[in-house]
């Protein structure tokens, strides 16, 4: 069943739950494309995958993923992000890509004022986080139409999905915003991945 481990470094979380996939594995035959494990850093996800294959043998770990969460999403989309309009071959945007597309937008704003690129993009990047899309933002608690930044961001936020969407390219933020977004619209998409994760 269900288990929570709040404990600190060095304290052996990654080794609890290392023996726990290997006996689910070993002695309770789950087989391996049932279990999911995930973590915030690649170091960490390397680190539970060369544990595990010291645990037990490439036969019965197969299919087992152990992944990011990132490159969770990315499998994700690449199945199913034809759902939302992109196609599946998408590229993911470096922060040199996203600043380009930000710049265009705010020359196609057409202000007197200069406003930051970096500033922007980095509101853009605090929304896709939040679940907003450029349609629910001004909206949203964190739109103030008094705010000179806030409606920049509006127009370049607009502007920039637009072009990503017609480049069919993702930012970072993107990979988690979409696979929320995918699973929120399309509940057959979501049934498909929880019966395929039944040990997470």
């Amino acid at each position: 069943g269900p288990v929570l481990i709040l404990a600190g470094a060095g304290s052996g979380k990654t080794r609890t739950v290392t023996y726990r996939i290997a006996h689910m594995l070993e002695n309770l035959k789950i087989p391996g494309n049932k279990i999911l494990a995930v973590s915030f850093t690649n170091k960490a996800a390397a680190e539970m995958k060369e544990r595990v294959s010291h645990l037990v043998s490439s036969r019965v770990r197969r299919g087992i993923t152990l992944s990011t969460f990132h490159s969770l999403g990315i499998k994700i989309l690449r199945e199913d992000i034809h759902h939302l309009g992109y196609n599946n071959l998408f590229t993911i945007y470096d922060q040199a890509d996203q600043m380009s597309i930000v710049r265009e937008g705010l020359k196609n704003f057409k202000s007197n004022k200069a406003y930051d690129k970096g500033i922007v993009l980095s509101k853009i990047g605090f929304l896709k986080n939040n679940g907003i899309s450029c349609d629910e933002y001004p909206r949203s608690r964190f739109f103030h139409p008094d705010d000179a930044y806030d409606v920049v961001t509006e127009h370049v936020y607009h502007y920039y999905q637009d072009k990503l969407q017609f480049y069919n390219a993702l930012d970072f933020d993107d990979i988690l915003f979409l696979v929320v977004r995918l699973f929120r619209n399309f509940p057959e998409v979501a049934k498909k991945y929880s019966e395929r994760f039944q040990y997470i």
